[in-house]
């Protein structure tokens, strides 16, 4: 399938793999490129602690770019989040810019409240093409994203696993909208789990699609099997959901999502962090769903097995003709 995502990124299928928290490793991010879609580097990517500074950061992210290189020669992407809440730099952003350059990568999924103008700047005295992903977006905002000189969008509906929109405006709603008003390409995310939604995307005007929980249950991504498993199990209405200090999170309901969420309706969100606050790693790459929390999407609901990533692009392609 050829299409302005597909030129922009080099890739067969303009299907990519979502920026998730602790839960891409480069044996997996060269899985999503091999079958071709686009894999990418999220936070954390195979590591299973965190960094002790963005020195140690930077060293584990080189590493991780140059596993895939040695298991991939087709182009996969980089996690890069603007600096939020309007601070003029942050080291870890450096750090990442910094191996970016080094390590010659050519595509970041950008992340943020609002583009940030000197940033983008800087990416692209490099080359470096910048998909960008608002992590709150409005109409307006992405309007104003395209303004600023990115590459392409990715519109997220508030269906999304991980961090979720502060509104509660869904794909079906906010896509058709996008589409019809900004013209460099855009790429659907959240809800999307095979095939069928993957085409509705692309009748909305979409022109790629951006898988998050549908790649987790995959054998290559490097969550537990617990996690897996747990995904698979649950229904779509037995999500929980609260406002927490990073945003609104959606978990299946692990003993910790719910005393974090008894204790946000208590007025003591900061003794509901202790719940949440390490919930991602504790529960989708550790496996504990009694301490840790598994935030996903809310069409979770839907999936039924554990694929590997060339089956799920596969499908999705057949689909979509």
């Amino acid at each position: 399938m050829k299409n302005r995502i597909t030129q922009l990124l080099g890739i067969e299928q303009p299907i990519i793999s979502a920026a998730m928290t602790w839960v891409t490793s480069a044996e997996f991010v060269a899985a999503v490129s091999n079958a071709g879609g686009m894999g990418v580097l999220g936070p954390n990517a195979g590591q299973t602690e965190k960094a002790t500074s963005a020195d140690d950061m930077a060293d584990r992210l080189t590493q991780e770019i140059r596993k895939v290189k040695a298991l991939t020669n087709k182009p996969f992407a980089v996690n890069y989040i603007f600096p939020m809440g309007g601070a003029a730099e942050d080291p870890f952003t450096n750090a990442v810019f910094d191996v970016l350059v080094k390590e010659k990568v050519k595509y970041v999924i950008a992340i943020g409240q609002n583009v940030v103008d000197r940033e983008l700047k800087r990416l692209k005295e490099h080359d470096i093409k910048v998909v960008y992903r608002d992590l709150s977006p409005t109409v307006e905002k992405l309007v104003e994203a395209e303004k600023s000189g990115v590459d392409a969008l990715i519109v997220t509906g508030y269906e999304a696993g991980g961090h979720m929109s502060d509104y509660k405006i869904s794909t079906l709603s906010l896509v058709p909208q996008i589409t019809s008003l900004v013209k460099i390409p855009v790429i659907a995310a959240e809800g999307i789990i095979d095939g069928r939604g993957a085409k509705a995307a692309l009748s909305m005007g979409a022109e790629g699609v951006y898988l998050g929980t549908r790649f987790i249950v995959t054998k290559e991504n490097p969550a537990s099997i617990e996690a897996k498993n747990a995904i698979i199990k649950v229904k779509s209405e037995e999500f929980i959901e609260f406002k927490s200090g990073a945003g609104h999170l959606r978990t299946i309901p692990t003993e910790a999502g719910k005393k974090a969420l008894e204790l946000i309706n208590q007025g003591k969100p900061a003794e509901a962090y202790k719940y949440y606050g390490e919930g991602f790693k504790i529960g989708l790459l550790d496996g504990d769903l009694v301490n840790g929390t598994v935030s996903v999407s809310e069409s979770a609901g839907g999936i039924q097995q554990i694929l590997t990533c060339q089956e799920v692009i596969d499908e999705i392609v057949k689909s979509i003709g």
